[in-house]
Parts: C-alpha cells; structure tokens; sequence
C-alpha cells in the first residue's frame, strides 16, 4: 500500500511538473511603461510595473526582472544591482484571475534617452528545484531633456544688446502693451474704442499701444571635447544653456533658431548632424531640438567648431540669411584667440555674445570677457567643481 502510495506521488509530482513548465506563463501579461514620454533632468517620474494572470491557475512565485541605465535613480533600490546599468528584479505571488499594478519612483538624473530592455518574468517549481523564465516584449522609453539652468544674467544681456524694442514707428501695435486713452478720429476701427472712457466723457474714446519691434536670435551651441582633458561637466552646462535659453526665448515670442556641431546615430546607425533651424517662434522646433540633445551623446562625433561656424555662414545663411535685427548667441567652452578671429570674421556686423562655461576658479575664459568690441560681447558663466 506504501509503494502504491510513493508511486502516485511521484507520478503527481511529474504530472503536476510537467503541466506548471508548459502553463505557469499561459496567460500572463506584464506591461511596462513610464508616467510621461519626457521630463526634464534632475526630475522625477514613475515606472508602471502591471502584471495580470487572466486564468485561474495561482503563480507562487512570479519574478519580473528588467534592465537600463543606471542614470535613472530608482527610489526603491530593493532587488536591484548596479553596474554600468541597473537590473531590476521584482517578486510577485500572483493568484488566480489577479492583476498587480505597483508604482516605481524614478529620479532622472542627467540628459538622455532610456529604455527599459531585456525585460523577463521567470518561476520556479514549487521546491525550488526548477526555474523556468521567458522573455517578454515592453517599448517602455522616456527622454530626458536638458536640464533648466540659471540663465538670467545671460538673459540681462540679450535684453540689453535687442530685446523686445518700443519704438515710436508703427511696425505692429502689442496688445498687451497699453499705452494711454485719447479722441476718437475717423481713422481708428470701432474695436478700439473704450466705451467705458467713452461713457464717463462723453465722447467717443479709444484705447491706444505701444508699437514692438521683433527680435530675432540664433544660437550656436558647441559640444566639441576633444582635448586630452576631457570637461564633460562643460559640455553638459554648454547644453543645459542652450536649451534653457531656447525655452525662455521663445517664451517671450522671439523667433529664435538652432544650430550645432554634434552628430547623433540615425536608426540604421549612421551618424548625422541634426539639421540647421533657422529662426521661427514654432513651439516644435523646440520640441525637436531638445529630443535631439537628448539623444546625443559624448561618444558621438563632432564637427570642428571653427569650421562649422565658417561653413554655416558660406553655405547656409547665404542661402537664407539672418536679418540685420538678429541677435547671435554663440555658446563655447573652448574660446581661443583662433576661434575668437574665426567668430569676429563671420559674424561682421552682427551684435554677438559669446557665452563661455568655465569652471570656477580658472581664469582663462575671462581674459576674453574684457576684450570684447563694439558687436561682440563675451560673458563667462562659471560651473561648479564635481
């Protein structure tokens, strides 16, 4: 009666084996994804884990694992090894019929676009003597767009050299920018009129504004790191100030335009420089450009700053060229007197600010800050030591 009794559980135990290893993963979806498509550098966001077990068979143990950079600072470090990137392994019990959501907070740390990859759900039998595993699809992505740094000094001296410019001279009237109240004429559209002055007067009343002049700005940002000492912290400041001065441009309804040295990797791995924006006051424009920056990174190749300068002037902006009211906005770190004779020759008449991140302490970016000329200003932007 013994023996028939070891040899049914045996013969359960291999049946029941045997049925877990083709049915445990049956039915059984887990979706990744990200709070938003994109986010700013030093933000946070979550992670979205959902697992759901649509038959009615239990999985005891139910291990979602996953893995991406480590720039991406998950709160809950539980289950988690750090490398070069980060591999997340998650333990669920999952019932019959169950769906699991679990939220994970994520700092975004530095620029960069992430994925989640190699993601898997493995088990094991119920002794442990087994593991089974399958690798499960996810598209789970988030780009992390440039920083937002303080760009108000270099806003001050935008203002001062263009800015938004009142002038006498009816180019457009602004109306956000009321000027007085005074007579009616038969010249003024009946839209103008203040009926409430008119009410206390007597006498039609109309309102009048200020005319504005548009300003335009192009920048030129340099990403170029290509010395034996290599300052990734400058270029990443060299980025964070031309997004940020992007945004705030735009913001003030400026048309402002884009151009770079850096390469990015196309789908089919090719590298190609993003192609030059000329001034506009698109909202996407932004959009694209601050995607684009995010994709890059300080492997990619780089075009010579010098040479891209004089190309875009020889080849681009003679083909489409700036207005005399354009404001160029050239972001470098590695300003040297060959690179200053190279930048007062292209931009001629242009009013012109250079704008140099150094480090704290070194002294070399503002010897050029006191040798600027009449269109051509320079402005040191100092960055912290990591």
């Amino acid at each position: 009666m013994i023996v028939f009794l070891i040899i049914g559980f045996f013969a359960v135990n291999v049946l029941w084996k045997w049925y877990y290893q083709n049915h445990w993963a049956q039915n059984i979806t887990v979706e990744l994804w990200f709070e938003t498509d994109s986010v700013y550098a030093g933000q946070d966001t979550k992670l979205y884990e959902v697992i759901e077990n649509r038959k009615k068979m239990p999985v005891p143990v139910l291990e979602v694992g996953f893995h991406t950079q480590r720039e991406l600072d998950f709160a809950q470090m539980d289950n988690t090894n750090v490398s070069d990137y980060i591999y997340k392994r998650d333990i669920f019990s999952v019932l019959g019929n169950q769906k699991i959501t679990r939220e994970i907070p994520v700092k975004c740390t530095k620029r960069g676009k992430y994925t989640v990859s190699d993601a898997d759900i493995a088990t094991h039998t119920l002794l442990y003597e087994k593991r089974y595993s399958k690798a499960i699809g996810t598209c789970a992505g988030i780009y992390v767009y440039p920083k937002m740094t303080d760009v108000s000094e270099i806003m001050t001296v935008c203002e001062r050299l263009s800015g938004t410019l009142q002038c006498s001279k009816r180019l457009y009237e602004d109306p956000f920018e009321f000027r007085t109240i005074r007579a009616y004429t038969t010249d003024d559209p009946m839209k103008a009129v203040n009926w409430k002055a008119s009410a206390k007067t007597g006498s039609l009343m109309v309102n009048t504004f200020d005319s504005v002049q548009s300003q335009k700005a192009m920048l030129f940002l340099d990403v170029e790191d290509t010395g034996i000492l290599k300052y990734e912290d400058l270029v990443e400041e060299s980025i964070a100030i031309a997004a940020t001065l992007l945004r705030k441009l735009l913001r003030k309804n400026m048309e402002a335009g884009f151009a770079w040295n850096g390469f990015i990797c196309s789908e089919t791995n090719n590298p190609q420089t993003g192609s030059v924006q000329l001034p506009s006051n698109k909202r996407s424009m932004l959009a694209g450009v601050e995607r684009m920056l995010a994709e890059y990174k300080k492997e990619n190749e780089v075009q010579d700053f010098s040479e891209f300068i004089e190309r875009l002037f020889l080849d681009v902006f003679s083909k489409n060229p700036l207005t005399d009211d354009t404001l160029l906005i050239i972001i470098t770190k590695n300003l040297n007197v060959q690179l200053m004779e190279q930048i007062k020759k292209c931009v001629g008449d242009y009013q012109t600010l250079v704008v140099v991140p150094a480090l704290r302490g070194d002294k070399a970016g503002f010897a050029f800050a006191a040798k600027h000329t009449g269109t051509l200003h320079v402005l040191v932007k100092e960055v912290e030591r990591s």
